[in-house]
């Protein structure tokens, strides 16, 4: 998997409303162009003047619409976690097609300036040399206007993929699952960095955490991503969009850290919480073969008959979880101990 980051792809795409590349391109019409040869008849230079008026122009605007046909990368060619979460946020068959159109202008355009040059040539005064580089200035505002919603479509396209998260790809990847208020977005502060690089993207209609866990020379361990509206909810309440932005974490993800709470402050009986640990466990374990480490928090508060509760129900002893309180910070080493060991018996190298 190339560790190349597709965001600089996406950082790199421009797009103009139509207006704006008329703008440029006849601006460029305007500017002074280069002294003739006195000797030249008044009309030559009149006509000279004139194409050369129309090909700046058509330089400019052809640079324009090439530029934005080029910066638009393929999607279908990028890793899989960014080719499935930009399919998610963009419709790569219309983005086809758009580019397609902007593309499509060009040989109109450079058919219509040979055209159009020939017509100021054939031109017995300065007058309708204007007026034949001026109806050229029409048809291609025409042409461009007409892309307008395409334009239109691309700049959302645009805004879109770079909202898309960084993720390094060649970094081991801690997923965080549960229910919401079980403390997973307390627990990605914790894990992160003393300074925490904890950023918000949007995720298709949700939000995607990303921390950081650094040492004390500020080299990367890992990265921690929270999704809430994403791994807590079961299966069956999930739309078809956030099935499959769970297919493009599962792309990425090294380690699962399920969080339950057993003090029923968030709201979900403890049934519910371990259903939906069934159902990660069947998204990411099964065939996946990513593992998934029970973290039982909010032990600050929970008795101890409630943490046992919740052993019983997974059938788990004390040492195979890690009990925690992010909110205060207790054995929240214990996990960054236990993925750092994680990594370092599978081989797992940044």
């Amino acid at each position: 998997m190339s560790s190349r980051n597709p965001l600089e792809s996406f950082s790199k795409i421009r797009v103009w409303r139509a207006q704006e590349l008329l703008d440029f391109a006849f601006s460029k019409a305007t500017s002074k162009t280069a002294s003739l040869p006195s000797i030249l008849p008044n009309l030559e230079k009149v006509k000279r003047k004139e194409i050369k008026r129309l090909s700046n122009s058509v330089e400019v605007l052809i640079e324009k619409l090439r530029l934005i046909v080029k910066s638009v990368p393929n999607l279908d060619a990028l890793p899989d976690f960014y080719r499935k979460l930009s399919h998610l946020l963009v419709d790569n068959d219309e983005l086809r097609v758009a580019l397609g159109r902007i593309n499509g202008i060009l040989p109109v355009i450079r058919r219509w300036e040979k055209e159009y040059r020939r017509k100021i040539g054939q031109q017995i005064n300065a007058k309708q040399c204007a007026v034949a580089r001026v109806s050229f200035f029409g048809r291609c505002s025409s042409v461009v206007r007409k892309q307008a919603q395409t334009l239109k479509f691309l700049e959302e396209c645009r805004l879109k993929l770079q909202q898309v998260p960084t993720v390094n790809l060649i970094t081991p990847s801690v997923v965080i699952a549960g229910y919401p208020n079980t403390g997973k977005s307390t627990l990605v502060g914790k894990l992160s960095s003393a300074r925490p690089l904890i950023s918000e993207y949007p995720f298709t209609t949700k939000q995607i955490f990303l921390g950081t866990y650094k040492d004390q020379f500020d080299a990367t361990y890992f990265q921690v991503i929270d999704t809430p509206g994403i791994l807590d909810r079961p299966m069956i309440k999930r739309n078809s969009i956030e099935k499959q932005a769970i297919l493009a974490l599962n792309t990425i993800a090294t380690i699962v850290l399920f969080i339950i709470d057993p003090t029923y402050a968030s709201g979900y009986e403890l049934s519910s919480q371990i259903a939906l640990l069934r159902e990660i466990e069947a998204t990411f374990a099964k065939g996946l073969d990513i593992p998934i480490k029970i973290i039982i928090n909010k032990v600050d508060f929970a008795t101890d008959a409630e943490i046992d509760t919740v052993l019983s129900a997974l059938e788990m002893t004390r040492d195979e979880v890690i009990t925690i309180s992010a909110k205060e910070g207790t054995n929240v080493d214990e996990v960054i101990a236990y993925l750092l060991k994680y990594f370092k018996e599978t081989n797992y190298q940044r």
